[in-house]
């Protein structure tokens, strides 16, 4: 059975679906759009692209493919089409555009993506080795904005096709900022790096923390403890927010459970940020092929902050695909 068909099989609604997210075309058909394209799901399944990836889509699709050339066009092909089924990252003003009044929402593309299979994993092993080699490449030397680029030239160089978000290399004081964004400023201590490569369109994101004072070493020791108690309850058959309660029952019995403030980890795949989220109300089952990471921080604000971050293959437990050390990666 096809992806398309599991895909089919697995949705609870009927009717036509209109699949629009670049992501889930690449999932189902092998083609990465550049541009708006539109992908049909019905027994006889076709992919829509207008004509700057006509080329590209013609090599790459495992579908029928047709071209548009106005959104005119596209209006015309649902038009007499009353189930339609849309996914829920599709726009209002794209269900507006494309004259979509009655419709069900359906979001069975994102579920099937969570199991990834012997390819896909190669691809994020890859992506992640990348961005590894990298980082030991990289000079850690002048400013955090200096740093971050030669991070993501240097992973260019070992073959990503980009940067799979925008590299945080932070220090000081404002590494209490989670997502901070790099300045110009001389990179200080704590020194934390969140950054992933992409291959094939699959991402890695991995963060590492370098301390250096007695009180960050502290803090740091405390993470690492939490992240190795997360990565030994993830296995087949455990729920996401198991895995979260597992990591803030350490920072509460250290004393820094307000100061963990976002969720323990997520999937990862053709985007950085995947289902599930290990996080404190997501139930989601774990299962055998799951690609997730275990991502705990401290943040004490005006001081530093500290996070931590492992990409896990789930099998019978967390296949820790990482080979940066937690300490002395610098």
């Amino acid at each position: 059975m096809n992806r398309i068909e599991m895909a089919l099989n697995k949705s609870t609604e009927g009717g036509k679906h209109i699949i629009t997210k670049r992501e889930n075309i690449y999932y189902l058909t092998g083609f990465m759009p550049s541009s708006l394209s539109i992908l049909i799901l019905e027994d006889e399944p076709f992919l829509l692209v207008n004509e700057m990836d006509r080329e590209a889509a013609t090599e790459n699709s495992t579908v029928e493919v047709r071209t548009f050339s106005r959104m005119g066009d596209l209006r015309e092909v649902l038009a007499d089409t009353e189930d339609l089924v849309v996914e829920p990252s599709m726009t209002v003003g794209l269900m507006k555009s494309l004259g979509i009044g009655s419709f069900e929402v359906d979001d069975v593309v994102s579920e099937l993506r969570m199991i990834k299979d012997r390819d896909e994993i190669g691809n994020i092993r890859r992506a992640l080795q990348i961005a590894e080699e990298a980082l030991k490449e990289l000079e850690i030397e002048g400013s955090e904005s200096s740093i971050a680029a030669k991070l993501e030239y240097l992973m260019r160089l070992e073959g990503s096709e980009g940067a799979s978000f925008d590299t945080v290399v932070t220090s000081g004081a404002r590494s209490s900022i989670p997502h901070a964004t790099p300045t110009g400023e001389p990179a200080g201590s704590p020194l934390l790096l969140d950054w992933g490569a992409v291959y094939k369109g699959y991402h890695s994101d991995t963060t590492r923390t370098a301390a250096w004072t007695e009180r960050e070493q502290e803090i740091l020791e405390i993470v690492v403890e939490a992240k190795k108690e997360g990565l030994r309850t993830i296995k087949d058959g455990v729920r996401a927010c198991e895995v979260d309660r597992a990591v803030r029952s350490v920072m509460e019995d250290y004393g820094y459970l307000e100061n963990f403030i976002h969720s323990t980890g997520h999937g990862v795949g053709l985007e950085v940020h995947e289902k599930p989220s290990l996080a404190p109300g997501d139930k989601t089952v774990i299962r055998k092929g799951m690609v997730v990471t275990v991502e705990p921080g401290i943040y004490l604000p005006g001081e530093f902050g500290v996070r931590m971050e492992d990409m896990v293959v789930v099998g019978n437990g967390a296949e820790v695909i990482n080979r940066l050390p937690d300490y002395n990666w610098i």
